[in-house]
Order: structure tokens, then C-alpha cells, then sequence
């Protein structure tokens, strides 16, 4: 996840200026700004050069504390300067690559690229069938953005003005908000000590795990006062804690947008020197080479992804989703498959379908998440689509939240059919007001007809506040998916009825909204807005895509409280009027109710 305000390279320069402005004015002042810096760099600016004018000017418009423009800039003013001196992109494609909501799509238009899926026809969908009662099932764990700080300070102020708090150097506290033994709500990653208990915790409550899904954010969201040093130190150590505490276990684990620095900056493997990801890569390399085969060390050091076999017919594909990420700079150097990752996905697939394997892909930013770019996003869902006889699980992290996104094939205009859902893991950090957490899988396992699916899963977590009045941490299962929302298996189709469900049933709702933050002590209040998006983002595992929102719950979340009640209405295309009049016969139970506009999908 990321902080506040995102800072990075040539767009971040431009928001430096640009955020002081909204809609046209915004991307005026980022092309003036990006084409002022870029003439610096050509006639021969200086990292040091280019670094001074970007603080200036940070500082100036307030974008953030001064220590983390200082910081931040510093850091990603060398990628400033070699990918100007690497490209011909206008300022009006980075703008529109920095703002893509607000400055057009110059740079979409110009990148778009699909990956060749290979020749002949996709075999026969197989129809959803539930795991067989009685049938042995897998048992793994997912740990995900632990985020842990070994600069977390007890007592220290926990609402500061940076972008990360509870440390040493967050200022006097003077009676304001202390940062807890065991973390705190605010802007305040994981003490070491709360991850040393995490694991203790799992290691003995569930000693039968047969693996564990590491779904990278290793380090904490300090991003303006990191070294490269030290994020490796952060994971050696976590590597190590993981190894100690489940001996023998295999662990399948992928790379977060945080273990880079700068933050988010993934460069191809065409880059080399003092910018290329070697740094990073090799240790990753030298520390996943505890759980993985020696053959998979070539794949990981040149892009940080790899196959492996699991158990007879079940493969753990690891993906490395930075190359999607719209805040990793080095895109605007290479935006088209960037190290030829998803043409290598196909491969993988292709090959497990010959064999017959089913698939278990793991990865940290989930593809249907807005950082994700579309244009990576829709490969990836068309190779998903093609091979989803073939994939049985989708794993990632990254937003923090208890969710899931759902794939929806479209071959059919407004009946979409959902093929496939991905898990989306809540964090261990308690970063942006969560309760800690981690997720427990139950999946089908080895017997002659098995699916390899997910049967149900577990979200555990403990009460932070409690925790630190009391002294100790008491962890306990927060719910169990199949029964919290009375889902008869989790197959697409249950969980696109899910969503359908909480769009009409506020008690349904609560309940996923209570368990999408833990049970936080400090959860914000979600109005009818939050609730639409909220639902809207379980519909959406193609990035920007809100056509399965439209399609499936009508796209018009219908007024307050007590009017006709919290209700998704018609479609937008229909006009305003015919949803007005259709939600007022659907109140009295006359004509169309609501589930007349829905997703492919039977009732229960």
C-alpha cells in the first residue's frame, strides 16, 4: 500500500506544482513542469541539479513535510535523469502517465500491447463443481505486508505530520497520542515484537500448515529516509523469523512494491549499472533459495518471478506485479511486457495444461486494483480467461483490506459470466487503522478428482487496542468465509451472489465491512458512497474496468436510508428516469425488482 502522497519520479516532480491546481489546470502546470525539467536534463543538468529544482518546488507547494521532499527526490533524481535521457515521451504522455484520470490517454493510446496467447482452440470450460465432502484438503497460510519497523518506538508520538509515525524521530509526544508496545492505528507500522508474536502465534496454533503464500511489503513506509542497505537488513530478517518459526514448511513468496528502492522503482532487466535491480534481485535470489529450487535462481535474479512444483499435479506460479504497478517510473521507459513476464506466464500455463496440473498464482498487487495499469490488467485477465480451466487460485496483498476481486468473461454483453476470484489478504501491519491479520486457505487436496480450490478460509486477527492495555496479544479466528456469508461453496458465482447480496441486505454488509477492517477499533463510519465502492472493487479484477459494477448491480446505488432503502437500481445507460421509476416499482413489487440487472449468475 501506499502513503499519502505517492511521491515518485517525472509525474511526482509535476505534482510538486500540479497538485496545487485541479482538472486542466493540473496537467498545464505538470506539461510546463515536465518540459521545463526535461530541457535541464538535456542540456546537462546533474542528478544533484535536478534534485535541487524538484525540492524547490516540492517545499514550495506543500506536497509534503520538507524531510520528505528532501528525502524523496534524492532518492529517485537519478531515474529523473536516465529516463529523460532514454526516451522521446512528450510531456503530455508523462502527464497523462502521472494523472491518468485528468490528463487524457496520450500515453495509453501510444502503449497499448497484447500478449499472443498460443493457436488453437481454448479446451471446453469446466462447469464450477464443489470439493467432495470428506475429502482431504491443503492447509496454507498467508502472510502478507508485514511491514515491519525496526524503528518503531514505544511511546513516541503516533500522530505525527510525516507519512510514517511511532518512531524516535516523530517528535515530542506532549501528552498526544503514544504509540503502543504492540503498534498503533495511525500512520504507524509493525513493531519487530508484534511480527515475533504473529509467528509464534501461527506456528502454534496451526503446526499442520503444508504451506505459506509470503505476499511481499516487507519493509515499512518510510519511503523518504530508505537505503538500500537497509531494505535488504529488513529482508534477511524477516526471512529469517519465517524460517525459525516453520522449519521444514514450503514457502512461496513474491516481491512488494516496498522492497524496492526508491519505492516502486522495478527497472528491466535491460537496465544495468548502478540502476539496475541487481541489488535487489540477487539477495531475494540468495534468501528464496531456502524454499525454492536451485533451477527457478536464473528467473528470480532477472525478474523476481518462478514456477515451482508444489504437490503432483499442483504448481505455485509467483508473479512479479511491480511491472504493473502505475507508480514504477520505468515504465515510461518500457511499458510493453516489461521483461516478458506475462508472455512467460502463458508459457507456464500452456505447459501445466498439457500436463494437467492445476495452478496456484501468487503476487502482491492484486490486477483489478486502480494502481495496476489497464493495459497489463486486460492481459492478464485474457490469459486468465483462456487458461482457466487450468488456474485454481489467485493470491496477492498490497491494499491492507479483508477482499477478494472477481474475473468476469464477456463474451456475452451484459451477461457477464464470473470465471475466476482472486483473495486479497488483509496486513499484519496495522498501518491506515486495521486490526493485525493473517488468512488461513482450505483447499481441496490430493485425491483422484480433486480441484485444488479454495473450500473455505479463515481471516485471524487480534484486537490492537486491547492488546496494548493489556499487555499480550490474544489472537482468535475472526470468521470464517463459508459461514459469515453463508456461502454454499466459494466458487465466482457465490461470491458475485455475495456482492449482489450486500447491495440490498445492510446487515450482510456490516458484516463484511466489520471483517474488511479486522474489527478495528477505528474504523471510519461508510456511507452509501464508501458501501458503492467498496462493492464495486470485489466486482473488479480488470484494473479501471467498472463495466461489471454496471452490469451486475446496476451502476446507480439509489439515494439515503429510508427512502427505498440502500438499493443498486437499473443501469446508468437507461437514464436517470427509468431508474427513478424502476426503483420505485421494485419498492412497491411491481415489475423488475432489482436482481432483473445482474451477472450471470442462479440464485441459490
Amino acid at each position: 500500500m501506499e502513503i499519502g502522497t505517492r511521491a515518485g519520479v517525472l509525474g511526482q516532480a509535476a505534482q510538486a506544482v500540479g497538485n496545487a491546481f485541479i482538472g486542466k489546470g493540473k496537467c498545464f502546470i505538470c506539461v510546463v513542469a515536465t518540459g521545463l525539467i526535461q530541457k535541464k536534463v538535456k542540456d546537462g543538468a546533474t542528478d544533484e541539479d535536478v534534485a535541487n529544482t524538484l525540492t524547490e518546488q516540492c517545499k514550495l507547494y506543500r506536497v509534503q513535510e520538507p524531510a520528505v521532499c528532501d528525502g524523496v527526490i534524492r532518492l529517485f533524481a537519478p531515474e529523473v535523469v536516465y529516463i529523460i535521457n532514454n526516451t522521446n515521451l512528450t510531456p503530455n504522455e508523462i502527464c497523462s502517465y502521472a494523472f491518468t484520470d485528468d490528463c487524457g490517454d496520450d500515453f495509453d493510446r501510444k502503449h497499448d500491447w497484447t500478449v499472443e496467447l498460443p493457436p488453437g482452440p481454448k479446451p471446453p470450460v469446466e462447469p464450477e463443481r464443489e470439493p467432495k465432502a470428506g475429502a482431504p484438503r491443503l492447509k496454507l497460510l498467508q502472510l502478507s505486508d508485514t511491514h515491519v519497523d525496526p524503528h518503531y518506538k514505544e511511546g513516541s508520538l503516533a500522530d505525527c505530520e510525516l507519512p510514517l509515525c511511532c518512531r524516535g524521530t516523530s517528535g515530542p509526544a506532549n501528552g498526544k497520542r503514544l504509540a503502543g508496545k504492540w503498534g498503533d492505528y495511525g500512520r504507524c507500522d509493525a513493531p519487530v515484537a508484534l511480527l515475533e508474536n504473529t509467528l509464534q502465534h501461527i506456528a502454534k496454533e496451526h503446526p499442520d500448515l503444508d504451506g505459506i503464500l509470503w505476499t511481499g511489503d516487507l519493509q515499512p513506509h518510510d519511503i523518504w529516509n530508505q537505503t538500500r542497505e537497509e531494505s535488504l537488513s529488513i529482508l534477511r530478517l524477516t526471512t529469517d523469523m519465517i524460517l525459525r518459526a516453520f522449519p521444514g514448511v514450503p514457502v512461496f513468496p513474491a516481491l512488494g512494491n516496498h522492497e524496492a528502492v526508491p519505492v516502486n522503482s522495478f527497472s528491466p532487466s535491460t537496465v544495468t549499472g548502478r540502476l539496475s535491480m541487481s541489488w535487489l534481485y540477487d539477495e531475494v535470489a540468495t534468501q528464496w533459495a531456502h524454499w525454492l529450487p536451485a533451477n527457478q535462481s536464473g528467473l528470480v535474479r532477472r525478474g523476481a518471478f518462478y514456477s515451482v512444483l508444489f504437490k503432483p499435479g499442483l504448481r505455485v506460479v509467483s508473479i512479479n506485479t511491480n511491472f504493473c504497478n502505475d507508480k514504477n517510473w520505468w515504465l515510461l521507459l518500457n511499458s510493453d511486457d516489461p521483461d516478458q513476464e506475462l508472455h512467460w506466464l502463458v508459457e507456464e500455463l500452456q505447459k501445466a495444461e498439457r500436463a494437467g496440473e492445476k495452478v496456484l498464482v501468487v503476487g502482491h498487487i492484486p490486477p483489478g486494483t486502480p494502481e495496476c495499469r489497464s493495459v497489463w490488467s486486460r492481459n492478464f485477465d485474457e490469459i486468465l480467461l483462456r487458461y482457466e480451466n487450468t488456474v485454481s487460485g489467485l493470491f496477492f496483498g498490497h491494499n491492507h483490506w479483508d477482499e477478494f476481486q472477481l474475473f468476469f468473461d464477456r463474451a456475452v454483453p451484459d451477461k457477464l459470466r464470473p470465471y475466476a476470484v482472486a483473495y486479497v489478504s488483509p496486513s499484519v501491519t496495522p498501518y491506515e487503522k486495521p486490526n493485525p491479520a493473517y488468512r488461513i486457505y482450505y483447499v481441496d487436496g490430493e485425491h483422484p478428482d480433486t480441484t485444488y480450490s479454495v473450500v473455505d478460509h479463515d481471516t485471524w486477527t487480534m484486537d490492537l487496542k486491547a492488546a496494548n492495555r493489556e499487555g499480550t496479544p490474544e489472537w482468535m479466528r475472526l470468521y470464517s468465509a463459508a459461514k459469515a456469508y453463508n456461502l454454499p461453496s466459494l466458487t465466482p458465482s457465490s461470491w458475485t451472489r455475495l456482492v449482489r447480496d450486500m447491495a440490498s441486505n445492510d446487515a450482510l454488509f456490516d458484516e463484511f465491512y466489520k471483517n474488511y477492517y479486522r474489527d478495528s477499533a477505528e474504523r471510519p463510519a461508510c456511507d452509501n458512497q464508501c458501501r458503492r465502492k467498496i462493492l464495486c472493487q470485489q466486482l473488479q479484477g480488470r484494473s479501471r474496468d467498472t463495466t461489471p459494477c454496471q452490469v451486475c448491480l446496476g451502476g446507480w446505488f439509489e439515494g439515503k436510508p429510508g427512502k427505498f432503502g440502500n438499493r443498486w437500481v437499473g443501469r446508468p445507460l437507461l437514464g436517470i428516469a427509468q431508474n427513478t421509476a424502476q426503483g420505485v416499482l421494485g419498492a412497491l413489487g411491481i415489475g423488475k425488482s432489482k436482481q432483473s440487472y445482474l451477472c450471470n449468475v442462479p440464485d441459490n
